[in-house]
């Protein structure tokens, strides 16, 4: 799968709350990451991966929008796409507890890693809010 055929499938971000316009001094992080799971231990990786997107969200105000998907045919070739702040939430996202508690939970269940920085074109989502704002683009 292509990036640019995952960028467009996971095209329903859900970045509620972010800026209309981009900001000059810190220009959004995005990364795709592309891992191959021991297919025996998927789902408990998919637990681990859910409780930490979860946190990653919530808890941290520079961590945009986290999306994981699973390649319908190799359920085990899962795809997350990041969207960062600026490069310094992303760094504060790796020192964050939640991450390295998901870092060394699944360290075994990673058969492999690639990770792809990527120049964000257009980020847009449908608001998801209790009051339904416009769609937002950044």
């Amino acid at each position: 799968m292509s990036l640019l055929s995952f960028a467009i499938g996971a095209a329903a971000l859900s970045v509620a709350g972010v800026n209309s316009e981009p900001s000059e001094a810190a220009p959004r992080m995005v990364r795709v990451a592309e891992l191959e799971i021991d297919p025996a231990q998927l789902e408990a990786y998919k637990a681990i991966l859910a409780e930490e997107q979860e946190a990653s969200v919530r808890l941290e105000p520079g961590v945009l929008m986290l999306h994981s998907v699973a390649l319908k045919d190799h359920p085990n070739q899962v795809r997350l796409l990041e969207v960062y702040a600026n490069k310094a939430a992303y760094e504060a996202h790796l020192k964050a507890p939640h991450f390295i508690k998901y870092k060394t939970s699944t360290e075994n269940m990673v058969k492999s890693l690639r990770l792809l920085e990527a120049q964000p074109i257009r980020l847009c989502a449908k608001a998801t809010g209790q009051h339904r704002e416009p769609t937002a683009c950044t």
